[in-house]
């Protein structure tokens, strides 16, 4: 049992866990490509997909009462389709390649989200569905399926609130359909278990800090580690 590589991967995911509570940027953003560094790209993106099942879960505890029924209702089956296609590349890619594809989706998706306020389209049934596609699609194929709702969300002026809930909603399925199709990921238990319990105490330690820690300042940081993350891993999988 290598500790330390335990302890690297807890803290991955205590950091995401701690940064989703804090700014609202996407766990996996920050989580995904960590772990793909930590444990090679097909472990770490299954890994990932299984922890933002926990992580939506726990979020959507505490809102579940502000569910858009409309939108979930062309989000979740649109996100699910969008599953099969970025399982599809996952499997196909070998893994050096399919680490410069986690840091690239990462990256775009980064990208994406800091260019968001200057969007604006309206709520259709096909906007609506090719947002959950995209995140479904990046989802699977790197663990990141926040973004494409994030950009969705600031696009279409959706209430905060409601974007919350339906979006755990979402994330939780796409997930749940990932590992489904993938299988568990090939990580020793007791990885399971730390990052497990990473996830229980990084939301717990944002939600005591949201309090004394502004939001914007938060979210630059998550952006920042997210996007040294998604660097390292293009890096190495272009070396390897």
């Amino acid at each position: 049992m290598n500790v330390t590589l335990i302890a690297a991967v807890a803290a991955a995911v205590f950091a995401g866990a701690v940064l989703q509570r804090l700014s609202g940027i996407g766990f996996s953003l920050v989580a995904a490509p960590a772990l793909a560094l930590l444990s090679g790209p097909r472990s770490g993106v299954t890994l990932t997909n299984l922890l933002a099942i926990m992580v939506a879960l726990v979020v959507f505890a505490t809102s579940a009462r502000r569910v858009d029924r409309a939108r979930a209702r062309i989000l979740i089956p649109a996100g699910l389709l969008g599953v099969l296609p970025g399982t599809l590349l996952f499997r196909l890619l070998p893994p050096g390649q399919l680490e410069v594809a986690v840091g690239t989706i990462t990256a775009f998706g980064l990208a994406a989200v800091l260019l968001a306020p200057r969007l604006r389209t309206r709520a259709r049934p096909a906007t609506t569905g090719c947002a959950g596609l995209a995140s479904g699609f990046s989802a699977a194929a790197a663990g990141a399926g926040g973004p494409a709702l994030t950009v969705y969300a600031v696009a279409t002026s959706w209430p905060q609130p409601e974007f919350v809930a339906t979006g755990q909603l979402s994330y939780a399925t796409q997930g749940a359909a990932a590992v489904a199709i993938k299988g568990l990921p090939s990580v020793p238990g007791a990885w399971l278990g730390a990052a497990a319990a990473a996830v229980v105490c990084g939301l717990l330690a944002g939600h005591l800090a949201a309090r004394r820690v502004d939001g914007a300042r938060a979210r630059r940081v998550a952006i920042a580690i997210a996007g040294l993350a998604a660097l390292a891993t293009v890096v190495k999988g272009i070396l390897s």
